[in-house]
């Protein structure tokens, strides 16, 4: 049966020598750049992180405390491996690699890894994290540049990264649809690199609560359109495994 040779590239690997490419390796190690701090989008990771479990994923989540917060402390008591990581983007990298290696040695596993949007410019020392990125941006001025400059650095760098956005906050499908757009003529123009949709989630109060409470949207609230998005976006992160 026909077979696409990046499913098995990973096989020839070793023997292929430094000339490999490690960006353009298929690895469920998804790098999520945050402009800043952000409650909301760390609540938006988290309950990513705990729904990709809920669906058969072992799942990571690594991050410097500032970015996680409290869904670093909260993600392993709900079957989530959550790491804190201080000492800047290598050790970062180390941390989210070795994490891949043990979940994916027990089957299926996705590790979602976040880092601040600045480490984008350190090249090399952030490269693994690079290879497939994932951007959370709402439909405003301010959010929508920085997730344009975050995706940016990516494709000038790594012409090959597979890079993806979710769209959150939003009012209606037709408001995410111009965001959507928005950056990926821009990415099309610019770099001539393609971006993939990776979800919806339209502005939902249980969101806001799920930070209140400390409780997942899909245990706490789980036939919200919130909840349902939320599943849709683990879905397709690992149907692209």
């Amino acid at each position: 049966m026909p077979r696409d040779l990046g499913d098995v590239l990973h096989l020839f690997a070793p023997e292929l020598g430094p000339d490999v490419d490690p960006l353009t390796a298929r690895r469920p190690l998804v790098g999520i750049p945050f402009a800043r701090p952000d409650a909301v989008r760390s609540a938006l990771l988290w309950n990513l992180a705990v729904e990709a479990s809920r669906q058969s994923a072992r799942t990571a989540l690594v991050a410097p405390g500032a970015l996680g917060g409290a869904a670093l402390a909260d993600a392993g008591v709900l079957g989530v491996e959550a790491h804190r990581v201080e000492a800047g983007p290598s050790m970062l990298v180390q941390c989210a690699d070795e994490a891949l290696r043990r979940l994916t040695a027990r089957g299926r596993g996705l590790v979602l890894a976040a880092f601040p949007a600045a480490w984008l410019q350190k090249g090399a020392d952030v490269a693994p994290l690079m290879g497939w990125t994932l951007v959370f941006v709402r439909p405003d001025e301010s959010s929508l540049r920085e997730a344009a400059a975050s995706l940016e650095a990516v494709a000038s760098q790594s012409p090959q990264a597979r890079l993806g956005v979710t769209v959150y906050g939003v009012r209606s499908l037709l408001e995410a649809r111009d965001c959507f757009e928005h950056l990926a003529l821009g990415l099309e123009r610019r770099f001539g690199s393609s971006l993939t949709s990776y979800g919806v989630l339209v502005d939902d109060v249980h969101l806001s609560r799920s930070i209140v409470t400390g409780r997942p949207i899909a245990l706490a609230n789980a036939h919200t359109p919130a909840a349902r998005a939320l599943a849709d976006v683990a879905t397709l992160l690992l149907g692209d495994e």
